[in-house]
């Protein structure tokens, strides 16, 4: 299924589920992105499970396992990675590719990297002493209305709310903002990326154009919370934030036929100020 610029405007976050088991289409839908999730721009291979809700038995993933966030979900999505240089970039590339493919079958999502049962899911996925899992997500059929607290987390956490062009788009320099009109056929691709979920909706990727405007390249940079990416042991959140963005400017630039893929250079093409921290350069010669 290709994925189109339009399925990264219609992806919501949604918290509350109508309760209906995913069907046979559905579970396909899943799986087959799953497969196709990969390969990762570092090479590295997370792995993938449809987990389906067993609500008949107190204390399984998704009663208490979100701890009331979520609500009647009939399945979850969840993975687990080896810690390696890049590998939570990674998979957070993968785990959004896997989200993009169940919003264009109508199915909601919501990326969950904080407060779960991870012990309860480790158990699920079996695993492996050098294993974490960075983040999971519900899927199924969104519930007609959401809940009163469900509009309250969207409210506290700014869901709706995404910084402006000036504050993540640069020309060249980190002092010389990209306006959206001097972007040109890159401008749906650099929306596409303003549009991405991260956590706490930090929006903490930043993005600078280089090379002449017929054949750009784009560098990602993290301006990171060093506090905030690590404040879940053993996971950098705010990496994964950072493959969200690779995904999303990949799939609209594949979709608006625009040449280029990730690399990562060997030396930092835009040094900035800390706390910015390159991560990969799209660019047509690779």
């Amino acid at each position: 299924m290709k994925i189109s610029i339009d399925i990264i405007r219609d992806r919501l976050s949604v918290r509350t589920y109508s309760g209906d088991p995913l069907s046979p289409g559905d579970i396909e839908t899943i799986n087959r992105a799953i497969l196709k999730a990969g390969p990762c721009p570092f090479a590295t291979s997370p792995r993938f499970a449809l987990i389906n809700v067993d609500r008949s038995k107190p204390g399984k993933l998704g009663r208490v396992g979100t701890y009331g966030v979520i609500k009647n979900a009939p399945a979850f999505i969840v993975g687990a990675m080896s810690p390696d240089p890049f590998a939570f970039v990674d998979y957070g590339y993968a785990l959004e590719g896997i989200i993009l493919s169940a919003t264009a079958a109508g199915l909601g999502t919501c990326w969950f990297g904080g407060i779960f049962d991870r012990k309860g899911v480790g158990k699920m996925l079996a695993l492996a002493p050098d294993e974490v899992i960075p983040a999971i997500s519900p899927v199924g059929r969104p519930a007609g209305r959401r809940t009163f607290a469900e509009r309250i987390i969207r409210g506290s956490a700014g869901s709706t709310k995404r910084k402006p062009w000036n504050e993540l788009f640069f020309d060249n320099v980190w002092d010389r903002p990209l306006p959206e009109t001097a972007a040109g056929a890159w401008s749906a691709i650099l929306e596409a990326v303003r549009l991405g979920p991260s956590a706490s909706n930090k929006q903490p990727w930043r993005l600078v154009r280089s090379g002449n405007a017929a054949s750009p390249s784009f560098h990602l940079y993290l301006k990171e919370d060093a506090i905030y990416t690590r404040a879940i042991p053993g996971v950098l959140l705010q990496d994964l934030d950072a493959g969200i963005a690779m995904r999303h400017f990949e799939v609209a630039a594949r979709h608006e036929s625009l040449p280029g893929s990730w690399l990562r250079l060997d030396t930092d093409p835009v040094p900035g100020p800390a706390p910015l921290r390159y991560i990969a350069s799209w660019t047509s010669a690779g």
